[in-house]
């Protein structure tokens, strides 16, 4: 275990021993790198989640859910991660330097709607959601799926900015999923700096939400003329008459296509990063350094 090391804490200005902090992955512990007590670190262990992109929308939609219609534990939660990262994936977003627009209007899509039959609430998970077009989302809002999909449940309590916080902390393992994902706070800054990613075009996403869900996809619908009012009808289909519908409906319109056009990459981007260092180590190794 690390020496002690008494130091004057940054937060509360005591002199205290510097905490021990955890690896929330590999569980190994060390001496805090910053002048901090073990008290304040504490308090402030599941800050880098909070005060990320993610932890930010985590707040507002959590507003718009209920205890009983969140995601139950750490793994549900880690499966919204994912969604929301591919859902900002397939946006694309373009910055001239004074506004920030996306190159493709996606929503995330509550299968199951938030507001449901007989007071029941549409659950905000992993496979209640789906990344559709805006306009189709605003069009099939509050209409039921059209078959049980079991993504409901009965109204719990309400949240809200003053238990948040306590709620996800109890539920989740905060500092586990900022390290597995990389979360950062969000910068404040004064300027916003120009940047243009692509994005992901309708009928891609379309036909990876639908591998995503679990439906036998093997088609993408050819990127033409056509294509986005093709992929729309799909979804239109999917949303209003059932998946099976829809799957027939994108295999008359597409074409067959590889499984990496349509499947999503689960890597951890710390896993990322942790191969990307063994490559370089071994890349060393290989040429005699």
């Amino acid at each position: 275990m690390s020496k002690q090391q008494v130091v004057t804490c940054k937060e509360c200005g005591k002199r205290r021993v510097k905490a021990l902090t955890t690896n929330p992955i590999t569980g190994k512990q060390r001496r805090s790198t910053i002048k901090i007590c073990q008290d304040c670190h504490s308090n402030t262990i599941d800050y880098k989640f909070f005060s990320s992109s993610f932890g930010q929308w985590l707040r507002r939609a959590f507003q718009r859910q209920c205890t009983n219609s969140i995601p139950a534990n750490t793994n549900e939660l880690r499966g919204l991660l994912h969604l929301w990262k591919f859902y900002r994936k397939a946006c694309g977003f373009n910055s001239d330097g004074e506004n920030v627009s996306k190159t493709y209007d996606y929503h995330l899509c509550h299968i199951d709607p938030i507001k449901g039959k007989d007071g029941l609430v549409g659950k905000l998970t992993y496979s209640n959601l789906m990344i559709a077009p805006a306009e189709l989302n605003r069009e099939h809002s509050n209409i039921p799926f059209p078959y049980t999909s079991n993504q409901s449940v009965l109204k719990g309590e309400e949240i809200s900015d003053d238990n948040f916080k306590t709620i996800c902390r109890a539920l989740y393992n905060l500092p586990l999923l900022a390290a597995e994902f990389c979360l950062l706070p969000q910068k404040k800054s004064d300027s916003l700096p120009k940047f243009q990613s692509r994005g992901v075009n309708i009928p891609t996403t379309l036909s990876k939400e639908l591998k995503r869900l679990g439906y036998p996809v093997t088609h993408i619908i050819k990127d033409d003329q056509h294509a986005d009012k093709l992929a729309n009808e799909v979804y239109d289909a999917f949303f209003t008459v059932g998946g099976t519908v829809a799957i027939g409906l994108l295999t008359q319109y597409g074409t067959s296509s590889s499984s990496e056009m349509i499947d999503y990459d689960f890597t951890l981007p710390s896993d990322k990063i942790r191969l990307s260092k063994e490559k370089r180590r071994a890349l060393w190794v290989d040429i005699g350094f």
